[in-house]
């Protein structure tokens, strides 16, 4: 499958395939990709990701049965972050919900879950519905819509510059209806990288009538190239994510994995004296037991070969765990991972080790952001 800027992305990058979708995995370099986030702005094509409509009257109250998180405290320009489990607890996926009016959401999940959280949703609705009417409706909006990720700590210059001189970029988890060269977008104070930013989808564009969606990227890089704005491919948004702690579904969480070995496990994405969701009866079980596994965050001791998905954790020789993710943190100058492992072994600076072509390297564990926050991310200090 194709994005709708699939053309200048063949045209300008690398592409391989993600999730079933052709998409640029850089530009230049995912080095120079990276550190542009972390010292000014990049933009990234994050349209391969799952977007739907659900609205009606019951909309709240059907949505709530399905998640942890308690919606009702979402107000109205509002987004949250919280999770889709399974009848045992696990993730089926994590995701993004924007109030967008009373009886109006907006759904953004991961491209890897595409179809089986589209199927899911649509599913329940019809189960339920046969039981119990509800006034609900769901758009698939994903074809006939963009969106774009405008990250790094010069976003917001950048936004002012696209957006009407009457309309202020939102603040961090909310919410702004506008346009962009007159494009009609919802924007809204999210990201994948650490940094403040953006996620910015574009209405009434598709494969075939796509003006919306390449005209709203040109804007972006035109105007954002006073300050040294970059396209973005996969390669970096997997390294800024890493650095910043934020987990990949397939990697990190799965069906397999549960909030509390995922360290999170707290509100506001778990309310758990909600009277009921998908997946609290297990919760409510698996807290009151010793935890089987955790995450944590990992950087290597010194230069050498990355940690990688699939290598097994030792302390000593004994093997306590495995690397969920890993790879090369520009700003660190060295490999950073992260990595599920025994809980009595979780200790702050802790020194754990991977094998490589049978030699064996040390990585700390260490709390995230695994960079400096006062230095970089959206709590950096000017």
């Amino acid at each position: 499958m194709q994005t709708q800027l699939y053309a200048w992305h063949a045209e300008n990058g690398d592409i391989v395939d993600f999730a079933g979708f052709q998409m640029p995995v850089m530009y230049t370099s995912i080095i120079e990709e990276h550190m542009a986030v972390r010292n000014a702005v990049g933009l990234f094509d994050v349209s391969h990701m799952g977007r739907m409509w659900i609205q009606g009257k019951d909309s709240e109250k059907f949505l709530n049965a399905l998640v942890p998180r308690d919606l009702s405290k979402t107000n109205v320009g509002r987004a949250s972050y919280t999770f889709l489990l399974n009848e045992l607890g696990g993730f089926r996926d994590d995701l993004v919900f924007e109030h967008i009016e009373e009886n109006k959401w907006l759904l953004v999940w991961n491209a890897g879950n595409y179809e089986k959280i589209l199927h899911w949703i649509k599913l329940l609705s019809a189960l339920i519905n046969h039981f119990s009417k509800l006034d609900i409706e769901i758009i698939n909006i994903s074809s006939s819509s963009a969106m774009y990720a405008l990250q790094g700590p010069k976003a917001e210059a950048v936004l002012k510059r696209v957006i009407p001189e009457n309309a202020t970029p939102p603040s961090s988890w909310n919410v702004l209806q506008t346009t962009i060269d007159s494009c009609d977008v919802i924007v809204s104070g999210t990201g994948y990288t650490g940094e403040s930013g953006y996620e910015i989808i574009v209405f009434n564009t598709s494969n075939e009538e796509n003006t919306n969606a390449v005209n709203v990227w040109t804007k972006l890089l035109v105007e954002g190239k006073q300050f040294n704005i970059k396209p973005c491919g996969l390669g970096a948004r997997d390294s800024l994510r890493l650095e910043a702690g934020y987990h990949l579904y397939g990697n990190d969480i799965s069906e397999c994995i549960n909030p509390l070995e995922a360290d999170l496990f707290f509100p506001p994405f778990i309310h758990i004296n909600k009277s009921s969701f998908i997946g609290k009866p297990q919760l409510e079980m698996l807290k009151e037991k010793p935890l089987q596994k955790i995450r944590v965050g990992l950087i290597s001791m010194k230069r050498g070969p990355s940690p990688r998905s699939g290598l097994k954790l030792f302390q000593g020789e004994k093997e306590i765990g495995v690397i969920s993710s890993g790879g090369f943190s520009p700003i660190l100058n060295i490999g950073i991972g992260m990595g599920y492992i025994l809980p009595e072994h979780n200790v702050e600076n802790g020194i754990l080790q991977f094998q490589v072509r049978n030699k064996m390297h040390d990585v700390k564990i260490q709390k995230y952001p695994l960079y400096d926050p006062d230095m970089y991310g959206k709590s950096r200090k000017d």
